[in-house]
């Protein structure tokens, strides 16, 4: 085997060892809090804004998996990449994490959740929460978590869209 050869199948093969897995977490968008179906209320005018602009955001993203709750508001938020959508339950989040983690090692995935389940989440997944609470204003937020082959995780926090917490 030449050398090139050799070399190729040694880069390949770190490539196939080392999946990183990338995950962003998101709470839905803005809710119309005024819709008759307040049990269930769908995206307000500004939330449907947000949607594009997370959209935009993971553009030149290629996600593989969208999980959302079943929740008309995380959906919608959800249908911001065009990805396959999976629907969890918030019952349980190490569950969650563990079948998340072997069954999707390697992949990028988005998660849309709600104030009370996002943070947790991100525990379930191994990381120290990044901010100490999500309150009802806080639509804006995206964490990505890059989890490595050994299982370490980091955590980036930044804001999106044109609406911004004051």
């Amino acid at each position: 085997m030449t050398f090139l050869g050799c070399l190729f199948l040694f880069v390949f093969g770190l490539q196939i060892s080392a999946q990183q897995t990338t995950i962003w977490l998101v709470r839905h968008a803005e809710k119309d809090t005024a819709a008759a179906t307040k049990s269930d209320p769908p995206l307000s005018s500004v939330g449907v804004q947000r949607v594009k602009d997370l959209r935009s955001y993971l553009l030149a993203e290629k996600i593989d998996n969208v999980f959302s709750t079943e929740t008309k508001r995380t959906r919608a938020t959800a249908a911001a990449v065009d990805a396959p959508l999976l629907i969890y339950g918030t019952g349980n989040f190490i569950d969650f994490a563990n079948v998340l983690m072997p069954e999707f090692k390697g992949k990028k995935i988005l998660i849309v959740g709600h104030s009370n389940t996002i943070l947790e989440t991100i525990e379930a997944l191994g990381a120290k929460r990044p901010v100490k609470e999500l309150k009802d204003e806080d639509y804006d937020y995206i964490f990505k978590l890059t989890i490595s082959d050994a299982g370490k995780v980091k955590v980036d926090v930044a804001h999106y869209g044109a609406v911004h917490r004051s």
